[in-house]
C-alpha cells in the first residue's frame, strides 16, 4: 500500500524532499522515484524475514542480502552507456529494482528451514498480543523515520545549493552507509537476542557484557575502515565514479565530503549498537526523544553551515548532530542500567585498535601513491587498490594481534569456519 501510495504522489514527495529542482531535472527526479518505489516493498520483506530469522539465531543471510543490490548497481554502472547519463541512470534505476526482488528472493530458503511454510492469519487481528506487536511497531516506526529525516533534511537543503551538492552528498553518504551497515547493523542485530535475556534474567553483568563486546566487534572491524577513508578519499571516489559525466572536480567535492562524514559514520555505527539495549528494555520514548532533537539540531546545523560551506556544511552539520545524539544516548543508557555499562574500559582497546589501523593506512600510501587516479576505475588502479588493501590488511592484523585485540583472533577463527 506505501509503494502504491508514493507512486500516486511522487511529484508532491519530489517538491518536499527537493524543493529547489525545476525543469527537465524535476521531471526525471519523479519518473525514478515512481519506478523505484516498489523497492520499498522489498525491503520491507527483508525486514520482515529477518525479524523471522534473528528470532531464530539466523543472522547471516539477511545481512548478506543487501550487498546483492550494491552488486547490482555496480554492475549496471559498469556495462551502461557511460556517454549517455539519462540512459544510465535509468540503468541503475532498473537493477536497483532487480537487485531488491532477488535480495529478498534469497531470505525464503533459509525462511521456509527455520520456519516451514508460513500462511497469513486473519484471525490474529483480534489476538491482544498482535494488537501489542502493532502498537509496538508504531513506536519502532516513529524511531526509523527520526533516523532518516536527518537525512532527507538536509538532502533538501542540499537542492537549494549549487548545481551537483545533491549528488555530492548522496554519493559520499551512501558510501558511509554501506560500510558501517554493514557492520555495526549486523552486530547490533545479533546483539539484541542476547540482551533482552539478560534483561529478562535481571543479569546485569551479562548485558555490559554483552553491549562491550558488541562494542568493541563493530570497533575493530570499522575503525580501520574509517582510517582509510579518512586518509585516502579522494583514490576511493575515484576509482568508484571518476568515469561518465563525472569529472574531476566532481570526484574532489565527493571526497572533501566523504571525510567530513568520517565522525558521522562512526557515531551511527554506535547509535546502531546502543539502541538496542534501550529496545530490550522497553525504553522507546527515550528513543524518540532524542530522535526528535537530533532532527531539530540537524535542521539547525545545516541551515547554518551550508550558506558557509556549500554541502561540506552538510556533512559537518550530520557528523556534529549525530555525534551529539550518539553521546545522549550514551548518557541516558549509563542511568537506567544500575552499576552503568562499563564505556570507560573501551578506552583502552580502542585506543589500541586506533594504532593498529594507524600503522596499517601508514604501510598502504607507497602503494596507494602508484595509482593514476584521474583516470577512475583502471585495470591499473584496481591492482594498485587490491595490492594497498592486501597490505593494509595485513598489517593492521598482524598488529592488532600483538597489541592484544582478541577480536582479531575471533574473526579469523570464523572466516576460516564459514569458509569450511
Amino acid at each position: 500500500m506505501i509503494s502504491i501510495a508514493g507512486i500516486a504522489i511522487a511529484p508532491w514527495l519530489v517538491d518536499w524532499v527537493a524543493d529547489g529542482f525545476t525543469g527537465e531535472k524535476y521531471d526525471l527526479t519523479v519518473q525514478l522515484t515512481r519506478v523505484l518505489f516498489p523497492f520499498v516493498a522489498f525491503v520491507s520483506l527483508v525486514s520482515w524475514a529477518e525479524g523471522l530469522l534473528n528470532h531464530r539465531e539466523h543472522y547471516f543471510v539477511p545481512k548478506v542480502a543487501p550487498g546483492i543490490v550494491s552488486a547490482a548497481v555496480v554492475v549496471a554502472v559498469l556495462v551502461g552507456d557511460q556517454s549517455n547519463p539519462i540512459d544510465l541512470v535509468w540503468t541503475v534505476c532498473w537493477a536497483i529494482l532487480a537487485g531488491g526482488a532477488v535480495h529478498a528472493a534469497v531470505c525464503i530458503p533459509p525462511l521456509l528451514r527455520h520456519w516451514g511454510p508460513i500462511r497469513p492469519r486473519f484471525d490474529a487481528l483480534n489476538d491482544s498480543r498482535f494488537r501489542g506487536v502493532l502498537s509496538e511497531m508504531g513506536k519502532v516506526a516513529v524511531i526509523g523515520v527520526m533516523a532518516q529525516v536527518n537525512t532527507l533534511v538536509l538532502r533538501y537543503i542540499a537542492s537549494q545549493l549549487e548545481e551537483g551538492s545533491v549528488t555530492w552528498y548522496w554519493n559520499a553518504t551512501r558510501l558511509v552507509d554501506f560500510a558501517q551497515g554493514i557492520i555495526a547493523v549486523g552486530v547490533g542485530s545479533a546483539l539484541l537476542p542476547a540482551i533482552s535475556d539478560a534483561v529478562a534474567r535481571r543479569d546485569g553483568d551479562g548485558f555490559r557484557g554483552s553491549v562491550l563486546a558488541s562494542t568493541r566487534l563493530a570497533c575493530v572491524l570499522l575503525i580501520p575502515v574509517a582510517a582509510f577513508i579518512a586518509l585516502y578519499p579522494t583514490e576511493v571516489v575515484a576509482f568508484l565514479y571518476r568515469h561518465g559525466a563525472y569529472e574531476w572536480g566532481d570526484v574532489e567535492q565527493t571526497a572533501s565530503t566523504l571525510a567530513m562524514l568520517v565522525p558521522f559514520m562512526l557515531s551511527l555505527a554506535g547509535i546502531q549498537i546502543i539502541k538496542k539495549p534501550f529496545f530490550a528494555m522497553n525504553r522507546r520514548g527515550a528513543l524518540i526523544g532524542v530522535g526528535v532533537i537530533g532532527v531539530g539540531l540537524t535542521t539547525g546545523l545545516g541551515l547554518w553551515l551550508a550558506p558557509l560551506l556549500g554541502v561540506h556544511g552538510l556533512a559537518l552539520a550530520l557528523s556534529v548532530s549525530v555525534t551529539a545524539q550518539l553521546a545522549a544516548y550514551a548518557a541516558l543508557l549509563r542511568e537506567m542500567v544500575p552499576g552503568g555499562l562499563g564505556l570507560t574500559g573501551l578506552a583502552m582497546p580502542i585506543g589500541k585498535i586506533g594504532i593498529a589501523a594507524g600503522l596499517a593506512v601508514g604501510a598502504a600510501y607507497p602503494f596507494m601513491a602508484m595509482g593514476t587516479w584521474t583516470d577512475g576505475p583502471s585495470l591499473g588502479n584496481a591492482l594498485v587498490l587490491v595490492g594497498a588493501g592486501t597490505v593494509f590488511s595485513g598489517i593492521y592484523a598482524v598488529a592488532a594481534g600483538t597489541l592484544g585485540i582478541e577480536e582479531i583472533q575471533t574473526i579469523g577463527q570464523k572466516i576460516r569456519q564459514r569458509l569450511s
